[in-house]
């Protein structure tokens, strides 16, 4: 599971949780925020979760030399696609997996906050009928 998340070892696991969770959760939460203000639905929270899951995951690269989206192993997949299809295809999941654990993680911080904003929303909106029959 460690290889998955950060395959560059243990000592690249904590800049990773700390990049992801902490300035990843403050900004897919600001995302949810602004999606729900703008009255929009969760399809396009999952939109925005997904860019910044390759963004942040790009931000490991660029500053740990940790490769969250290993493009190398990637590659080589995509390579191996002719010869073996099955070995390729089972592999490429394996690849991917740590920008899926990023955007699992993203999208479930900017639901969060989606649905918070959008029950102030109807709490101030329809505030009216709350106050049941008089």
């Amino acid at each position: 599971m460690l290889d998955i998340i950060a395959p560059a070892g243990p000592e690249a696991l904590w800049t990773t949780l700390l990049l992801t969770i902490i300035l990843g959760g403050a900004a897919s939460a600001a995302a949810g925020r602004a999606v729900a203000r703008n009255w929009r639905g969760p399809r396009v929270l999952a939109l925005y979760a997904f860019l910044l899951a390759c963004a942040f995951g790009f931000l490991d690269y660029a500053l740990f030399d940790n490769a969250v989206i290993p493009l190398w192993r990637i590659a080589e997949d995509l390579a191996m696609l002719a010869r073996a299809p099955r070995a390729a295809l089972a592999d490429l999941p394996m690849a991917l997996a740590g920008l899926g654990v990023n955007f699992a993680f993203l999208l479930v911080v900017g639901l969060v906050a989606h649905a918070r904003t959008r029950a102030q929303q109807m709490a101030v909106q329809y505030g009216f009928m709350a106050s049941g029959p008089r």
